[in-house]
């Protein structure tokens, strides 16, 4: 086919060339947390929160913590995450580092979890409903890592541990605003998938919101709180209390008389004068005044409370040179005792007797006492048969510990550090001059009192009967 002269060429099309898309440089934060606690000697600790991006950023600063929360780090650092998200751009991305992983894992793996339940149980649910709204309203990612010892994000966390602690020394405003954005928190908690366990724990939050306390377990809580600051000398909260109770060291059976003491729970004392013909039963017969817990434990004429203190404190002088007051509110509060030694380092083998001692002693007494009330009409135990259930209520704490600290680590079954052992039973044993090093393994260890010597045995009629 033939073109004519007149027909225009038809050129293609140049290629069209397309400019190379600018993408944007993500925006990063790095923000660095920490938490800080003021604890003075005898007075309220101070917790505080601090916040570090860079040198000389206006930025950095440090916060106090609301009183009405706990003064602790953890809480602290909940806060300065908080502080963190809402300073941050919600369209760069966030990175925060902690020197702690309770942050990381609470934000990680339990926000869900939390969030599922309707934050039932769940402590500190105001601070902790506030960041997942304010981490929901954020359009960029969030990361939380963990700042490991020796690496620069480490030293970083030095600077906010020093601004946290600078504002927990002298505290200033401690208002903090918690208002959730609108549209980020879902009310309630899931119907499908939850245990039945968490309903009853919503339900029974929900009832006792609203309740007063009890003004015997108010006085009770006062009174730990000054025994405990005047014999150790540290502040204690509410709930440094109520989680006292339950250490390990405490058994159930004892933790439960404990738990009883602090809500005024035993029936005794004015418990009976509001029933009739019953009001005799309020009153101690050996000493002709109201028998109270504090009148049981130690303050009774009737043989028990004072020879059983005066063999705990006898026990107590083998190992450490000086025994502290006894009162009602240092054995409610026995979990709560301290020992240091001259470096200021917890003397844990000491602690832990301690609050042996004091708890199977004060539980010792009051079972004596129901069994000469209740069971023996008023009859004393003799002073050799106290002595003797004192030494075996003891000897027996020692058995248990040998059995848990020989259990392999391995295993579901409950363990012992095998130190922390030899720890709390060092110089209270029967000629321990005798024993090895390691004595976990010997089969007649016996807690001993030179002050108690062993009461000698009975010989048996050899001829016997018939």
């Amino acid at each position: 086919m033939t073109r004519r002269k007149d027909e225009p060429v038809e050129r293609p099309d140049p290629p069209v060339r397309r400019r190379a898309a600018v993408v944007p440089t993500p925006v990063t934060t790095t923000v660095y947390i920490a938490g800080a606690v003021h604890a003075p000697p005898r007075k309220k600790p101070s917790a505080a929160a601090g916040l570090f991006v860079s040198p000389g950023d206006s930025r950095n600063k440090g916060r106090c913590i609301p009183t009405t929360e706990e003064q602790s780090q953890y809480v602290a650092e909940l806060y300065a995450t908080l502080d963190a998200v809402r300073n941050a751009d919600t369209n760069s991305t966030l990175t925060i580092f902690s020197t702690q992983k309770h942050i990381r894992e609470a934000m990680n793996k339990k926000f869900s979890k939390w969030e599922h339940e309707g934050w039932a149980g769940t402590p500190h649910r105001e601070v902790l409903k506030c960041l997942a709204a304010e981490l929901k309203a954020r359009k960029a990612p969030t990361i939380f890592k963990l700042a490991e010892p020796g690496t620069p994000e480490r030293m970083m966390c030095r600077q906010a541990t020093t601004l946290a602690k600078g504002v927990a020394r002298t505290p200033e405003s401690r208002e903090w605003d918690l208002t959730i954005p609108r549209g980020t928190a879902l009310p309630g908690l899931s119907l499908q998938g939850n245990r039945q366990k968490i309903f009853y724990r919503s339900i029974r939050e929900e009832k006792t919101r609203n309740m007063a306390p009890r003004p015997s377990t108010m006085k009770s809580l006062e009174l730990v709180r000054k025994a405990v600051e005047d014999t150790f000398g540290r502040y204690v909260s509410d709930a440094d209390i109520w989680r006292a109770v339950y250490v390990k060291d405490i058994l159930p059976h004892t933790a439960q008389f404990l738990w009883k003491g602090l809500h005024n729970a035993h029936r005794i004392g004015k418990y009976w004068t509001h029933i009739p013909e019953c009001e005799d039963r309020a009153i101690c017969k050996a000493c002709d005044t109201t028998e109270d817990l504090a009148h049981i434990l130690v303050g009774c004429r009737s043989p028990g409370q004072e020879i059983i203190w005066k063999a705990a404190e006898s026990l107590w002088l083998e190992k450490e040179t000086q025994w502290p007051a006894v009162s009602l509110g240092t054995i409610l509060g026995c979990g709560l005792a301290e020992f240091r030694d001259e470096k200021n380092k917890l003397k844990h083998g000491t602690q832990r007797l301690y609050r042996i001692l004091i708890s199977e002693s004060a539980y010792l007494i009051w079972r004596l006492r129901n069994d000469r009330v209740i069971s023996r009409d008023g009859e004393p135990t003799t002073e050799d048969e106290i002595v003797n259930k004192w030494k075996y209520a003891i000897n027996q704490r020692l058995q248990v510990d040998k059995i848990l600290a020989n259990r392999p680590t391995k295993g579901k079954r409950p363990t012992l550090a095998p130190q922390l052992v030899l720890a709390t039973w060092s110089d209270t044993l029967d000629n321990e001059q005798s024993l090895p090093a390691d004595w976990l393994r010997e089969p007649r260890v016996l807690v001993g009192s030179r002050a108690f010597p062993k009461t000698p045995t009975r010989r048996r009629n050899s001829q016997g009967v018939g």
